[in-house]
């Protein structure tokens, strides 16, 4: 037989054999669960500040021009019990002068319940005892020496404090900030499309102006018309056709000498290369200083 502590052993199991005396013997098996609850049997710890000496932890420094509820330090206790056990609470046992400081019950924040004035001594001792809710109730007590100076700057606790008051206020103007950011960097990317849209349409334009200028270059005798303005029976020849180096097919339009009507045209299809033959004929039928229509109708 031995006690059990709780904050070592919570719970355990025990295997139980029921047996009987008959012949055969029977028997039945059974698990007990034991859960150990939790007795008041330890005081609170405290962790800060240490009261081992007026180290550098155990005395605190404040300005003397500190107003009211100005935070002079925070005293924290644990107590290792659980539930009800574990609740602490925290007052001021003595202290120099009652009437300046105050601790809070439940957070162990050591504030001042008045603003400094000269009379106040420099020096200031505080005993905060730490009690805790079971029972019976188990306690601890530790020291605080407070130092008030003068041109002192705010205790480190207090910039810590005042820095996490304004993180809320920073997290927000960062998030705006992000905001705006995104905003003008979606915009700009629209925008960079928009005249990337315009770019585009712009050089395909151009670019079929100057391919259509550059197929005219290379193919300067398509649609190519000869007039010849005489007053012969000939009128004018038209020559429709591709490149002179290409065998494609062209067409070869004459008006016969003997046609009453100056519209009449014989159309018929011919080669490229028999483009030098055309205009042979033509110099051949063109009238000179000698030409007659008896001339002509005799030769007929």
């Amino acid at each position: 037989m031995h006690s059990f502590d709780y904050e070592k052993l919570k719970v355990f199991q025990i295997m139980v054999q029921a047996k009987d005396q008959g012949s055969p013997s029977l028997s039945s098996n059974a698990t007990v669960h034991v859960f150990i609850l939790d007795l008041n049997d330890n005081a609170p710890a405290v962790i800060y500040p240490s009261s081992a000496g007026l180290g550098s932890l155990s005395l605190q420094r404040m300005p003397r021009t500190a107003k009211a509820a100005h935070l002079v330090t925070k005293v924290t206790a644990v107590d290792a019990d659980s539930g009800h056990n574990a609740w602490i609470s925290y007052k001021v046992a003595e202290a120099t002068d009652a009437s300046l400081f105050t601790v809070n019950q439940y957070t162990g924040e050591v504030r001042t319940k008045r603003a400094v004035v000269e009379q106040d001594d420099s020096s200031q001792r505080l005993l905060i005892e730490i009690r805790d809710d079971g029972d019976p109730v188990q306690s601890a007590t530790v020291t605080v020496s407070i130092l008030m100076e003068d041109g002192l700057h705010e205790p480190i606790l207090d910039i810590r404090h005042k820095a996490a008051e304004s993180s809320g206020k920073t997290g927000r103007l960062a998030l705006y900030l992000i905001l705006s950011l995104a905003s003008v960097s979606v915009l700009s990317l629209v925008t960079f499309l928009i005249l990337a849209v315009k770019c585009v349409k712009s050089s395909r334009g151009s670019c079929c102006v100057r391919h259509s200028d550059c197929d005219d270059y290379k193919n300067p005798n398509r649609n190519l018309q000869i007039q010849l303005n005489t007053d012969g029976p000939i009128k004018y020849v038209e020559v429709l056709g591709g490149d002179m180096m290409s065998q494609s097919q062209s067409f070869r339009s004459c008006m016969s000498p003997m046609s009453e009507y100056s519209d009449f045209t014989l159309i018929k299809p011919s080669s490229t290369s028999d483009f030098k033959e055309v205009i042979s004929v033509l110099d051949a039928s063109l009238p000179d200083s000698t030409w007659t229509f008896e001339s002509q109708q005799v030769r007929t």
